[in-house]
């Protein structure tokens, strides 16, 4: 199993937005810990696949930021950053206005 974010979009004929997060063992030994260490809200709950709320999607982008500066500094964790980073870039893109739902999990 793996962790994903999937945005769906109000056009019907607008194909959904897949964007990988992590897999389930990469999740649970470095996202979960470090998400619990700095308090967060959002990346605990990705497990149980939440229905984010556009509205909440800038929190949800601001804990992946914290977690990316924890985790920075340290060279073991050049991939992970590389995704954090990858998907920041994605959903920075968006166009809230466009999107219909968006489900982590």
């Amino acid at each position: 199993m793996s962790v994903a974010i999937l945005v769906t979009f109000k056009a019907k004929d607008r194909d959904s937005l897949y964007i990988p997060v992590a897999t389930q063992g990469a999740y649970h030994a470095l996202w979960l810990p470090a998400a619990e260490k700095l308090g967060l809200k959002w990346v605990p709950l990705f497990e149980n696949g939440p229905i984010i709320g556009v509205g909440d999607l800038p929190a949800v982008m601001d804990e992946f930021r914290k977690l990316r500066e924890a985790l920075a500094g340290n060279p073991k964790n050049d991939s992970l950053l590389e995704r954090i980073d990858s998907i920041l870039e994605g959903l920075s893109g968006l166009d809230l206005n466009e999107v219909s739902e968006i489900v982590i999990g």
